[in-house]
């Protein structure tokens, strides 16, 4: 049985030598490792924008591709990838009770608008156009009206958020 499994997913095989075959069974052993860890890790992990998360989805689509190709070793790359997830899991947790290093990690966000008023410091702080910051506000509030918003925000994912005024 175990000389079936090192034959199907060439765990001797190097990235000159593997076959189609072994490279898609161990695209689907990948895949089936993956979703586990993200079932391990929280929904947050795929689900957010911020810095921490995409650097979360890249380290891991490029730890577990490399097992495909058999770039590297399998356990050691499924060990780094569950590190990986139980880190990102750890200081989420560890976010959710300091704000300070929620502020550092995560960021904070910047009042872009008030009513009418755009506050160009903070564009430029956010490298954020008028034209982009219009745009962010059609998207949100369907208006080019500024006089009829309350604030105009950039939140720590980069989204722009709109509050209206009361009617």
């Amino acid at each position: 049985m175990e000389a079936f499994f090192n034959q199907l997913l060439g765990m001797q095989a190097t990235a000159e030598t593997i076959t189609v075959a072994q490279t898609c069974a161990r695209a689907v052993l990948v895949f089936l490792v993956a979703l586990v860890l993200l079932r391990l890790s929280g929904r947050r992990t795929f689900g957010g924008n911020s810095a921490l998360d995409m650097v979360v989805k890249f380290m891991f689509g490029a730890l577990l591709s490399r097992v495909i190709i058999a770039d590297a070793p399998m356990g050691i790359t499924f060990t780094a990838a569950a590190a990986l997830v139980f880190v990102h899991r750890a200081l989420a947790y560890a976010l959710y009770f300091s704000p300070t290093l929620r502020r550092l990690v995560k960021g904070s966000d910047s009042v872009l608008a008030e009513g009418s008023t755009i506050h160009q410091h903070e564009l430029r702080r956010a490298s954020v156009s008028e034209p982009e910051l219009h745009a962010g506000i059609r998207a949100a509030a369907n208006t080019d009206d500024l006089s009829t918003l309350e604030t105009v925000r950039l939140e720590h994912d980069g989204v722009i958020t709109v509050v209206k005024k009361a009617e």
